[in-house]
């Protein structure tokens, strides 16, 4: 075959892409810091050239910000930025809500269920990580139960973004608890099959969720 071998340097790219990615997902990397190609590289070992690269990547995926002349911030947005994701997401979430409840009687959610129940048991231990992970989980779970490839495609695309906003939402007191109760809400519906609730709830959560990350953010601002 006229395959091309795999160089160094686009291995250790991928490599500093996935511990950049999740450093900043799991908040090990904080907002209002400024990084550098040179410290990030030194800390993880390798050259600078991976780490643009891997930063360039995170750049596209909207996760981290360039400073010209000066390095890399983690991504803040702004009200009309975290409008429009949710736009989108509520479009698509709820597309999916609604073809599921039409079909729901052959439908496996047995995966979603479970994944309801690591959130659960996440909210006992606090493990806010392992909260967000279960919730990913379960917000993908219903583009897949969609069978719309090109559906799941786009929900990947915006849940690292939404997992950026959601981590630090869930700061707020009482928050992870009513997440868990939102999740209960939109799955009861659909067992029973009810497009008008499951579609209600699922619109309802999405919203109670953006007005979190809004008020995060602006308790984060009148703190700097």
């Amino acid at each position: 075959m006229g395959l091309n071998k795999i160089n160094k340097p686009e291995a250790l790219a991928k490599t500093a892409y996935r511990i950049l990615r999740r450093s900043i997902l799991t908040n090990d990397l904080t907002v209002g810091v400024v990084y550098n190609e040179k410290s990030l590289a030194n800390d993880l070992g390798i050259s600078r050239t991976p780490v643009r690269e891997a930063l360039l990547e995170l750049s596209s995926k909207r996760l981290v910000k360039f400073l010209p002349q000066k390095g890399v911030i983690i991504n803040v947005f702004s009200n009309k930025e975290i409008d429009d994701v949710f736009e989108i997401r509520t479009a698509l979430e709820v597309f999916s809500i609604k073809k599921i409840c039409l079909s729901y009687k052959t439908l496996d959610i047995s995966h979603l269920t479970k994944d309801l129940n690591d959130q659960k048991n996440a909210a006992r231990l606090k493990n806010k990580l392992e909260f967000m992970e279960a919730d990913r989980s379960f917000h993908i779970g219903f583009s897949r139960l969609a069978q719309n490839n090109y559906l799941e495609d786009m929900m990947q695309d915006i849940r690292d973004i939404m997992h950026l906003m959601g981590f630090r939402a869930l700061d707020i007191e009482g928050r992870i608890k009513e997440v868990v109760i939102e999740h209960e809400n939109i799955l009861n519906a659909i067992v029973k099959g009810d497009v008008s609730l499951a579609k209600e709830h699922m619109t309802h959560h999405l919203e109670v969720s953006k007005k979190a990350v809004k008020q995060i953010y602006q308790d984060e601002n009148r703190q700097t």
